[in-house]
């Protein structure tokens, strides 16, 4: 069907119809909010990709936990040279023993521990492992609190 040329020119419209056809606009912008924001946003290639790492990494610690935690917590995996090692030690015993849980400590020279750190792609100590992430580095206690603090 063919439109007038000025069906095209916003301009030409009165006030009365301009008000209808910007409440129209209005109304299927808001009724359609998602559709267009999709569209506009267009593909995300990094965020599916991100995605798809995320559930490899749960993929992967659902099948080491059993063993890598042996029924604790959280574990902990350390190493000789480490300098912020015994810090996290400390910090780690504290918050355990608030709250009634336990960890298990991983020596980065120990073979197992080392091929659990290799799977995982760490290899500097310190850093933690719990049933549905990791945290690489000393972490400050407010941030193991969060993460150990019963809901």
């Amino acid at each position: 069907m063919a439109l007038p040329a000025w069906a095209n020119d916003l301009s030409a419209l009165g006030p009365a119809a301009r008000a209808a056809f910007n409440a129209e606009m209005r109304a299927a912008i808001l009724a359609n909010g998602d559709i267009i924001a999709e569209a506009l946003a267009g593909p995300q290639p990094a965020q599916s990709e991100m995605r798809q790492y995320i559930q490899d990494d749960l993929t992967l610690l659902e099948r080491l936990a059993p063993d890598l935690l042996a029924g604790h917590a959280v574990a902990l995996f350390t190493a000789k040279d480490c300098e912020t090692c015994a810090a996290a030690v400390r910090d780690l015993t504290e918050i355990t023993e608030r709250y009634g849980l336990s960890f298990i400590q991983h020596d980065l020279q120990a073979p197992q521990s080392a091929r659990w750190a290799a799977a995982l792609g760490l290899d500097a100590a310190p850093f933690y492992v719990l049933p549905e992430l990791i945290l690489n580095g000393q972490m400050p206690p407010v941030v193991l609190e969060k993460h150990l603090a019963p809901n």
